[in-house]
């Protein structure tokens, strides 16, 4: 192998030579190094200029076809000819940011490193950090002092090169040698007089190496940089470091072969430590990469969702402040979190004095009860088209509200919200509608009664009138004792139904389970229905609450059910369902009698309108009355001759 290398340097050495000798219209590179670095640079004892730079300096040569000279200097004197440009490159140095600042450097093609040279037999030194108190020596101009004189407490002896320093470590004139790595196992490699020396510890003061140009010959630098990646890529590199450097010594193997095997097991442990860490080092790896892209892809939605949001808030301030209706919200602790336009022009208010304050700690009770607020938030309570007088800008208005909770996505109370409005107009044309509802009302009934009443009236009055000329008349006074008291009854039914119609009552609401009213009312009817042969349909039995005046309700289905009952003669049937799944609880009751006739249908709740033999024609009208009272309505369809149908409608949040 050495052989081979020796003659491909001598190849080499002969091209240089024949380079020489080129046209002088050829590039010529003034090259320095030091002149005894070995085995870097170094004149032997035939005066020729030989080492690892000097080698790779001419294999530059070659592959970059230009001629280059090698002078050898002092170190001191190859910087200060850089500088002034009697050089073009130092062949080599080590570099660090200091030296970075003076010169452009190529590639680094080595690290060099310190390291502690010991004789075979020191038994007190076993690196570095054991050299405190002791005599080391170094090569003159070489960072090694510098690290000493880091760690302190260590008497450095200077030499000219570290072949003399070795000679002085085995003499025993000192206790260890701190020098370059790669220079000292060259010498310890090359040198048959000096012997007996090993390398303890750990390697220091890693630094790259390579050649130094003048600052700013960037195009030069380029050359170089090339020229050198050429020489690795063909192995020229490789051969001239074995040359020079062969293979690191390592004495300390030599002391440490007995625990080979269990170097060897715990390697072998380690490695299937490490096997196994790369692999869940790689699974937590792609879970990582999978997260990141999840985050990401999260990250990019919130964004959008953010700019959503702060839109969304902007189009919902803009809904709330255009709206007509006066509009506070408030946080579960009673706190004022939002007022709208409508509610500062409405309450002459203005939003900086009541956003972020305590109901108790403004004077929004002149405008509502806060009892009712207070109410809503802690037990949740509905409160509808609550209204209350007041006084503003010495003018008396009336103001309605509504007053609801508010929950999140969990149902848990956040807080409530309270719509409102001027009704005072509103109020007015109520009352002047139900002056104008009430002499309409008027008229139908003064009509109405006035035929009611005449027909009772003038059957007495017959009587009355041959009472002189029958009553020795058996026959007569059974029929006059008899029919008599029928009209007069019939009166006073009239009457009843007429006093119920026109005199209004005041409401006792409360809250009751519907399904077991109206099964009270069916117990009410069961026996007419069975005298009829009539069949039922009823198999609702959950609960559902009602907030209204449960004796108004109950006559309302007393009146509906018993219309059905009359309208049957015998073997029909009659059907009722409640329902509470579109938000409202409908009471629907269906009967098979013969229907009604369509253009009667507009007049049923019309009072004494009726289609029947008997009755005051006021049942239905009552029952209109007493659902309009408590916020439902009344729908009738039917079917002449098949059948008829009644839906009692009850508004949920009417009766929450």
């Amino acid at each position: 192998m050495k052989i081979k290398a020796a003659i491909f340097l001598l190849i080499i050495f002969l091209s240089f030579s024949l380079v020489s000798y080129c046209t002088d219209a050829e590039k010529l590179l003034i090259i320095g190094g030091e002149a005894n670095y070995p085995p870097f640079e170094f004149v032997d004892d035939d005066g020729e200029y030989r080492g690892f730079n000097v080698d790779l300096m001419k294999a530059l040569s070659l592959e970059m076809g230009v001629e280059i000279k090698l002078v050898p200097m002092d170190w001191v004197d190859a910087h200060i000819s850089l500088q002034n440009g009697s050089i073009d490159a130092i062949q080599g140095m080590n570099y660090n940011e200091a030296r970075r600042t003076l010169y452009d450097f190529s590639d680094e093609y080595l690290i060099n490193s310190l390291a502690c040279f010991v004789r075979e037999d020191e038994s007190q030194i076993f690196g570095i950090d054991n050299l405190k108190g002791h005599r080391v020596a170094v090569q003159r101009s070489d960072f090694a002092a510098y690290a000493l004189a880091d760690i302190g407490e260590i008497e450095v002896v200077f030499f000219s090169d570290l072949n003399e320093a070795f000679k002085t470590l085995l003499n025993r004139e000192v206790d260890a040698v701190l020098g370059n790595k790669l220079t000292g196992q060259y010498i310890l490699r090359n040198n048959k007089d000096i012997k007996s020396i090993k390398i303890v510890g750990n390697e220091i003061n890693f630094t790259f190496y390579g050649m130094a140009f003048k600052k700013g010959n960037d195009e030069l630098v380029g050359e170089f940089n090339r020229a050198l990646k050429s020489l690795k890529k063909q192995g020229t590199y490789n051969k001239i470091y074995e040359k020079w450097f062969g293979e690191d010594l390592n004495p300390i193997w030599k002391y440490t072969r007995y625990i080979v095997g269990t170097i060897s097991v715990i390697a072998f442990i380690v490695f299937l430590i490490v096997v196994l860490f790369i692999k869940i080092n790689n699974a937590l790896k792609k879970e990582v990469e999978q997260r990141t892209l999840e985050l990401t892809v999260a990250n990019s939605q919130l964004k959008r969702n953010q700019q959503i949001i702060k839109e969304s808030n902007k189009y919902k301030e803009q809904i709330l402040n255009g709206i007509g209706n006066g509009l506070i919200t408030f946080d579960n602790r009673g706190v004022i979190t939002t007022i709208n336009k409508s509610c500062e022009n409405l309450l002459n208010i203005e939003e900086k004095d009541f956003i972020g304050k305590h109901i108790d700690k403004t004077d929004l009770n002149k405008y509502f009860d806060i009892d009712k607020i207070k109410d809503c938030l802690k037990s949740e309570r509905h409160f509808n088209y609550q209204e209350k007088r007041l006084l503003l800008n010495n003018k008396e208005i009336t103001i309605s509200y509504i007053l609801r909770p508010l929950f999140n996505l969990n149902n848990e109370n956040i807080g409530a919200v309270m719509t409102f409005n001027d009704i005072t107009e509103l109020n007015v044309l109520r009352k002047r509608l139900a002056e104008n509802d009430k002499m309409n009302s008027l008229g139908i009934v003064v009509s109405g009664i006035s035929h009611e009443i005449r027909n009772p009236l003038t059957t007495i009055k017959t009587y009355i009138d041959l009472l002189p000329l029958k009553y020795d008349n058996r026959e007569f006074r059974e029929k006059i004792t008899t029919q008599v008291p029928i009209e007069i009854s019939r009166l006073n039914d009239l009457l009843s139904d007429l006093i119920n119609f026109s005199k209004p009552k005041k409401l006792k609401k409360e809250k009751f389970d519907l399904v077991q009213l109206v099964n009270h009312v069916i117990d009410i009817f069961a026996v007419e229905m069975r005298k009829k042969q009539i069949s039922f349909n009823y198999l609702d039995e959950a609960e559902k609450f009602l907030y209204a005046d449960k004796q108004q309700i109950m006559q309302i289905i007393i009146n509906i059910l018993l219309n059905s009952i009359d309208a049957i003669e015998e073997n029909g049937s009659i059907s009722i369902g409640i329902d509470d799944s579109q938000g409202d609880i409908i009471v629907s009751i269906l009967d098979d009698g013969p229907g009604i006739r369509e253009e009667d249908l507009n007049n049923l709740f019309d009072p004494f309108f009726t289609t029947k033999h008997y009755g005051t024609g006021l049942g239905l009208a009552i029952s209109y009355q007493y659902a309009k009272d408590n916020n439902a309505s009344i729908s009738i369809t039917s079917k002449h001759g098949e059948w008829t149908k009644v839906k009692l409608i009850f508004s949920l949040q009417d009766n929450i």
